[in-house]
């Protein structure tokens, strides 16, 4: 069970309050409670030992960097975990690694999350939702090498993710589904993936990546989006798998990843300045100390919709 890591404390008013500047509180019937997760660690790392997972999305990127060098600022810190060797491992963030690699910096503001701990993270998988020529669709599918199909019908004892050796499974709007059979060897796998996604972003412009948890949720998405009529699921990795795949130099496509990450640090807005090469490493670390001790952060429990 995924739960966060949290402490209580009840005080009645205000000089009472804990001194920890994570404390977060809550009116509540007249009284706080302060809670507070297990810190988040923020850290100032060099970009040169972060390794990425997954590739960027090409498109985002360019709005991204766009976007920072207007603002000036890095919203949100990308997430990071161990990697091999001493290097680390971005689980999430990798167009923003990406947009700063290409604005010139030197550095980055990462939060980093034990891999191994499941109150931590949890991985999971995006669905990718649009519209598209079915006829078009498939039949550029049918023309991937080596590929191997097989048709199927929502309610006939299938779940989402229909065959069970699926590397991508495909529903349409209409019920009826494809799943695209997937090697046994892992890298194989992940090279089929790859093909399908390159046809899929070719045919279609990618604009939403929701999850979708059963069937009656489906239905529902696309009686509410009646415009879309494609869903793509794709198959959850497990963190043995993904640091195999890094030792052998393979990353996955984009948008396919989704780290469940407790207690998630947005919103920081570090000065992107602060990272550039032209700024001593000296005077970039005494800045990211200092700016340590100025941030505050409160606790949001609840599932959030982040706007793009």
């Amino acid at each position: 069970m995924f739960l966060p890591l949290l402490r209580e404390i009840r005080v009645e008013k205000s000089s009472d309050r804990p001194k920890n500047r994570f404390a977060v509180p809550l009116e509540f019937w007249g009284s706080f409670h302060y809670y507070w997760p297990m810190e988040p660690d923020l850290r100032l790392v060099p970009l040169a030992s972060i390794e990425l997972q997954e590739e960027p999305e090409t498109k985002r990127l360019e709005r991204l960097i766009a976007g920072i060098r207007q603002s000036r600022i890095v919203r949100d810190p990308p997430i990071v975990t161990s990697g091999i060797g001493k290097k680390l491992m971005q689980l999430d963030g990798t167009t923003r690694i990406s947009a700063l690699r290409r604005l010139g910096c030197s550095h980055a503001v990462v939060q980093y999350v034990d891999y191994n701990d499941s109150s931590q993270v949890l991985i999971k998988s995006w669905v990718h939702v649009s519209k598209v020529n079915k006829s078009d669709f498939v039949e550029g599918i049918q023309k991937i090498p080596k590929v191997k199909t097989e048709s199927f019908q929502l309610g006939l004892g299938l779940t989402l993710t229909g065959h069970p050796l699926a590397t991508v499974t495909i529903i349409f709007n209409s019920g009826k589904g494809l799943s695209i059979l997937g090697d046994s060897d892992l890298v194989q796998k992940v090279l089929m993936m790859k093909k399908v996604v390159s046809l899929y972003e070719s045919l279609i412009e990618r604009d939403r990546e929701v999850t979708i948890e059963g069937m009656q949720h489906l239905a529902g998405f696309f009686e509410k989006h009646p415009e879309k009529n494609v869903a793509l699921f794709f198959p959850a990795f497990a963190a043995q798998e993904i640091y195999s795949l890094l030792k052998k130099g393979i990353v996955l496509p984009a948008g396919i990843t989704r780290h469940i990450i407790n207690g998630r640090v947005l919103g920081i807005n570090y000065p992107i300045k602060m990272l550039g090469e032209d700024v001593a490493d000296e005077e970039k670390q005494k800045f990211f100390a200092d700016f340590l001790k100025t941030i505050q952060l409160r606790y949001y429990e609840e599932s959030t919709f982040m706007v793009e």
